[in-house]
């Protein structure tokens, strides 16, 4: 669950894009506890998530190779195998349909909402290797579920890299969830954009600019029985005064209930 602190103020919010250590373009800083960050009309949020009451996680697709990484979830497979360097287990590596995605209203918008689990190193003694970068995200539709051949995967619906070559900052140190098993980022891409198939196709790539010192990244999804209703400011400048407090009453609701 989110804890209360799970969401600072507008001084926080502020500090996401971490210019001190820019690599690239941009650098969406979520090292943070309770970092929320804001760049081509998506939010990126830090914090913890693990299953309980009636939501759970699933995973649609899990990435594990080496320093380096990447992958997208799809159910083909060809001589066994997958195109990148997901997991073949259709367990956790799968087709993902766009009504299992849920949506999540933030003051009248509705966003989809996607769950990244990572597994770095934890705890402040291991420095750097609590640290991951998450290089690109790329999100597509398509009318079947066994697409192969990246980046052929559909209609493009969002791309991390649409504004410049950004990346995000990780750092599994400040999760407040169990090692795997609950998500250290939530993603909320813009509902308006999910339209050209019935499947959902996430490509993501890690470690270009902090390696992959630990296990496997996977992206999941909450099934939930009734998607709820988050009251924060709509994008654009009111983020940075309300988003945070707005977000952190709902979860205390949550954890009261």
């Amino acid at each position: 669950m989110f804890g209360s602190r799970f969401f600072l103020c507008a001084a926080l919010i502020a500090t996401c894009f971490g210019l001190a250590d820019v690599r690239a373009d941009m650098t969406l800083d979520l090292t943070a506890s309770g970092a929320i960050c804001t760049i081509n009309d998506a939010y990126f949020v830090q914090g913890s998530f693990a299953p309980a009451g009636s939501g759970k996680i699933e995973s649609f697709v899990r990435i594990d190779g080496g320093l380096k990484e990447q992958g997208y979830n799809t159910d083909a497979r060809r001589n066994g195998k997958t195109e990148f360097d997901e997991k073949t287990d259709e367990k956790f590596t799968r087709s993902l349909r766009l009504t299992d995605v849920p949506v999540v209203t933030l003051d009248g918008f509705d966003y989809r909402e996607f769950l990244l689990d990572i597994n770095e190193a934890k705890g402040p003694e291991k420095g750097e290797k609590s640290l991951l970068s998450l290089d690109k995200i790329e999100i597509y539709l398509a009318d079947t579920g066994d697409r192969w051949g990246y980046p052929e995967l559909g209609t493009k619906v969002f791309d991390l890299d649409g504004s410049g070559d950004n990346w995000i900052k990780l750092d599994a140190a400040v999760s407040q969830g169990p090692g795997s098993g609950s998500a250290d980022m939530l993603a909320y891409i813009p509902n308006t954009r999910f339209s050209g198939g019935d499947f959902v196709y996430l490509y993501s790539k890690f470690g270009e600019n902090y390696k992959n010192d630990g296990g496997y990244e996977e992206w999941s999804v909450r099934q939930v029985e009734t998607p709820p209703a988050v009251h924060a400011p709509a994008p654009g400048a009111a983020l940075l005064s309300g988003i945070g407090l707005s977000l952190a009453g709902w979860f205390r609701r949550r954890q009261r209930s």
